[in-house]
C-alpha cells in the first residue's frame, strides 16, 4: 500500500514526463523548463525565486562548445521557517540523446511495462520529480515541516557544474545545513564521495623538418612512443599498490587509475617530421589522494622517462578536481539509511561514485552531503534510457521520511 496519498505520485509521474519532453541540452529550453518548475511549485503555494546566473560569469566559465550564450538558470524554493535546511539538489541538463532509440523517441517520453522512457528520466529528472513531489506534499499537509525543506534545480551539471551547483555554492553562498543530491544511486546504495581527478597532456618536443631530410629533425612521435610505453610499464603497476579503505560502487574503484592517450594531438602532415605531438593523461583519485601529490607523482615519472629516452618532456594540466568526501557516519547518511531501511527494507551500501558528481562544490564547503536517488544506475546516457516508476515512488517516500528523521519527527 503507498504511503502517501495516490495524487502524489501521480504528480510525480506528470512532472516527470512533461519534463522530458524539454530539450535541455547545452543550454536549450533551459528557461522554459525552469518556468514549468516554477509554475508547479507556485501552484501548490510554495515560493519561488529564479536566478540567472550572469552572463559574463557563463562565458568565463564555458568553452565555445559549451554554448555559453546561451542563458543560465538556477531556481531555488523553500518551505518551513526552521533554521535547519535539507537541500535536495537536481540538474535539470541531459546529454545529446543519440541515434538508435526504439521505444520511442527521445524528448517523448513513454509509460510502458511499469517504466517511464525518454532522455533524462533516470539522469537525472526523475530525481528532480522526486523531491519536488515529497516537497508538495509537505507543503499541503495540515503541520509544518520539522526543518525546513529547500529545492535546488541546477543547469549543467553534465559539463561540470561550475555554472550550475558550483554558482549556487560558491558565488550565491547557499549553505544549507545538510543537502542530499537526487542522482541514481540505486534505491539500496547511498553516495558519499566521488573520486578525484587531474586531466593532463603529455607534450613531447622534438625538432620539426621535411620528410624528406629526417636526419635533420627529431622525431617528436618516435619519443613519445617511448615516453608512454615507460609509463605504462612502470607508473601504471604503481598505481595497483594504493588502496583505498572505503568501499566504491564498483570494486575495481578502490585503486586509483590512469588513462592514456584518449586525445593525442600532432601537426597533421604526412611529410614533416613532427616537432612536437602529445597524449593526454586521464587520473582519477581514490578518496585518499589529493591533486597536488598526484601531479608531483606524475612529473616525477615523466622527468625519469624524459632522462631515460632523452626527450625534452612537459605535463600541462588541464582540469583538476579534489576527491569529495563527507564520512559515512554522519548525520545525513545516517537519515538517509535510516529512511532507506523504513521504506525500501534493506541496508543501503555507503560507498564512494567512480564518477564525479555536484556533491563535490557542498563537500569542498564542509556542508554535509550525500547522494540518493531514484533512477537505474547502469542507464545514463545510454539509448531508451527508463526509470522504474515503483523505484520513483519508494524514493518520494525516502524524502519525506527523511525530512521527518533529520526533524527529530516520526516517520509519516
Amino acid at each position: 500500500m503507498p504511503k502517501l496519498p495516490y495524487w502524489i505520485y501521480d504528480l510525480a509521474e506528470e512532472i516527470l514526463m512533461e519534463s522530458i519532453k524539454y530539450t535541455t541540452v547545452l543550454g536549450e529550453a533551459y528557461e522554459d523548463l525552469v518556468n514549468y518548475y516554477a509554475s508547479v511549485l507556485k501552484s501548490h503555494g510554495i515560493h519561488v525565486t529564479i536566478h540567472r546566473v550572469p552572463d559574463e560569469y557563463v562565458k568565463e566559465k564555458l568553452s565555445p562548445e559549451m554554448n555559453p550564450d546561451k542563458p543560465r538558470y538556477i531556481l531555488l524554493s523553500r518551505i518551513g521557517d526552521s533554521d535547519k535546511v535539507l537541500q535536495f539538489n537536481g540538474h535539470y541538463d541531459v546529454v545529446f540523446p543519440g541515434e538508435g532509440w526504439k521505444v520511442t523517441e527521445p524528448f517523448k517520453p513513454i509509460k510502458k511495462n511499469g517504466r517511464i522512457y525518454g532522455r533524462g528520466s533516470t539522469d537525472m529528472k526523475g530525481g528532480i520529480a522526486a523531491f519536488l513531489a515529497a516537497m508538495i506534499y509537505l507543503a499541503t499537509i495540515s503541520e509544518e515541516p520539522p526543518i525546513s525543506v529547500e529545492a535546488a534545480i541546477v543547469p549543467d551539471e553534465e559539463i561540470g557544474g561550475a555554472t550550475g551547483t558550483g554558482y549556487l555554492v560558491n558565488v550565491l553562498g547557499s549553505k544549507p545545513t545538510w543537502a542530499v543530491i537526487a542522482e541514481p544511486s540505486g534505491l539500496d546504495n547511498i553516495w558519499h564521495g566521488h573520486k578525484g581527478l587531474v586531466w593532463g597532456e603529455v607534450v613531447v618536443k622534438g625538432k620539426q623538418s621535411h620528410g624528406s631530410t629526417p636526419w635533420l629533425g627529431i622525431n617528436a612521435f618516435e619519443k613519445m612512443v617511448y615516453i608512454a610505453k615507460y609509463l605504462i610499464e612502470n607508473y601504471l603497476p604503481r598505481l595497483k599498490e594504493k588502496t583505498s579503505k572505503y568501499e566504491y560502487d564498483l570494486p575495481e574503484g578502490k585503486y586509483p587509475t590512469a588513462t592514456f592517450g584518449g586525445k593525442l594531438s600532432a601537426p597533421g602532415s604526412i611529410n614533416i617530421v613532427p616537432g612536437q605531438v602529445s597524449f593526454s593523461i586521464d587520473r582519477r583519485l581514490i578518496i585518499e589522494e589529493t591533486t597536488n601529490e598526484v601531479i608531483k607523482e606524475l612529473n616525477k615519472y615523466i622527468a625519469e622517462a624524459a632522462k631515460t629516452f632523452k626527450a625534452e618532456v612537459e605535463l600541462r594540466i588541464v582540469e583538476k578536481m579534489e576527491p569529495a568526501f563527507t564520512d559515512p557516519g554522519s548525520e545525513i547518511v545516517e537519515a538517509l539509511a535510516k529512511a532507506i531501511r523504513m521504506n525500501i527494507g534493506v541496508e543501503p551500501r555507503r560507498t564512494i561514485c567512480v564518477g564525479g558528481l555536484d556533491l563535490r562544490y557542498y563537500s569542498h564547503k564542509g556542508i554535509p552531503v550525500a547522494t540518493y536517488g531514484p533512477g537505474e544506475p547502469s542507464m545514463p546516457h545510454k539509448v531508451d534510457e527508463y526509470i522504474e516508476v515503483e523505484n520513483l515512488h519508494k524514493v518520494i517516500d525516502v524524502y519525506v521520511d527523511l525530512v521527518n528523521i533529520l526533524g527529530g519527527g516520526s516517520s509519516k
